[in-house]
């Protein structure tokens, strides 16, 4: 699994300098992570590269990145979960925990519909006071131009497990 941090979550979670990773990986791996303000509190947007499926956690009380990569894995795994999709967090994610390697950003694409999906965040954290879960999945319940106009739930989903790598020991 490839996480990529853009420069202002790397600075929040004090980790250094990060290599590009060169690496290839399935779609289900692939992630980037960023961090956004909204009302006076910090957010954390992580973000599949492939579907645009999208996690938001409270950013308050990470402050490395074992506690954002735990607190990601638990969100997300909830998020599937109430999706009735927990299979592919078990057999995708789970198994390529162990080996998580982290990144500097690389595809400008992605970060332009991440950049969209803070500003709808900001907007319905302004007007609703909604929680991080119900805005993971209204992110993941709107069309980006990114994907062809798709939801990134039903992108992500129907991704497939046959293009899940296999773990080699």
């Amino acid at each position: 699994m490839i996480i990529h941090f853009t420069e202002k979550l790397n600075k929040k979670l004090k980790i250094g300098p990060l290599p590009k990773s060169e690496k290839t990986t399935g779609d289900h791996l692939r992630w980037y992570a960023t961090l956004f303000r909204a009302q006076r509190y910090q957010y954390i947007l992580t973000t599949n590269a492939a579907s645009l499926f999208s996690v938001v956690i409270p950013g308050q009380g990470i402050t490395d990145e074992k506690l954002y990569l735990k607190q990601f894995l638990l969100c997300l795994r909830k998020l599937l979960t109430d999706m009735d999709c927990e299979m592919i967090y078990e057999r995708a994610i789970v198994p390529h925990t162990s080996r998580i390697i982290l990144s500097k950003t690389s595809d400008r694409s992605v970060l332009g519909s991440m950049n969209d999906m803070i500003y709808m965040c900001k907007f319905e954290i302004a007007h609703k006071e909604l929680s991080t879960r119900v805005l993971s999945r209204s992110i993941n319940e709107t069309p980006y131009s990114a994907i062809k106009y798709q939801y990134p739930k039903d992108v992500f989903v129907q991704m497939g497990l046959e293009q899940v790598p296999k773990i080699v020991h």
